[in-house]
């Protein structure tokens, strides 16, 4: 996959932006791809959407909005999903603000790091896995297939750019892969998550979202902000249409 990230923030120092470029791409070369087998180049391009022309050339197969405020709207949410849908209809994306970093209590590269790992993962946010269901509720449920929210809260540094731990085959069941459950080998059973993590499942009912022990209200304030820049509102809302 061909993965670019696309920085229009005003305040983001270009050698910072390349350093985490650099780090992120080793991450996914080192870490991510033996595990999930999947393999990809990530690239980094500065630009501003004010003109909602097309100044992101090239050929891409996801493309990532690093911005400054996820309100502004001429480079939040609303100002990058229309500029998305009329130059780069069909390719999947993502975001990330650093407001939201900031209130969230991460660095921005760790939530960057977040966003790249699951955009590979699952580039449509479509993807489910079936496993039993949380306690409390019967029966099989749908997983997505999200594989840093559960270990929201966990992460690491590689050349001092801080990113994200993730979850291994082994967390939704699957075969293959390292057997452990995430990267850091941290506390976790399948289909369980960390005291800051989340998770989504789906069943007949539709979409239920289980937090970690030590989410904070504030934390869900932050998420809630970015609305349908979210993976698991586009989810969410795929299923009630």
């Amino acid at each position: 996959m061909r993965l670019t990230v696309a920085n229009i923030s005003k305040n983001i120092a270009p050698a910072d932006f390349q350093a985490a470029i650099r780090a992120i791409g080793r991450q996914v070369a080192a870490d991510f791809q033996p595990e999930w087998n999947i393999a990809a180049t990530v690239s980094g391009v500065t630009t501003n959407l004010g003109n909602r022309k097309a100044p992101i050339q090239g050929h891409h197969d996801a493309i990532i909005y690093l911005g400054d405020s996820s309100q502004d709207p001429t480079t939040g949410v609303v100002g990058a999903l229309g500029y998305h849908s009329a130059n780069h209809r069909g390719i999947p994306y993502g975001f990330v603000y650093l407001d939201i970093c900031k209130e969230y209590g991460e660095v921005w590269t760790w939530t960057l790091s977040h966003e790249v790992l699951e955009l590979l993962a699952d580039p449509t946010a479509a993807m489910t896995v079936t496993g039993p269901a949380p306690q409390g509720a019967a029966g099989t449920v749908y997983y997505d297939l999200e594989v840093c929210d559960p270990t929201q809260g966990d992460s690491y540094s590689i050349d001092n750019v801080v990113v994200s731990n993730f979850v291994g085959r082994s967390y939704f069941e699957l075969s293959g892969g390292s057997g452990k459950t995430n990267f850091l080998d941290l506390n976790l059973v399948p289909f369980g998550v960390r005291p800051q993590g989340y998770f989504q499942y789906e069943d007949s009912a539709g979409a239920h979202q289980v937090q970690g022990e030590k989410v904070t209200p504030a934390m869900l304030s932050a998420k809630e902000r970015m609305k349908d820049g979210r993976r698991n509102a586009r989810r969410a809302q795929r299923l009630r249409r």
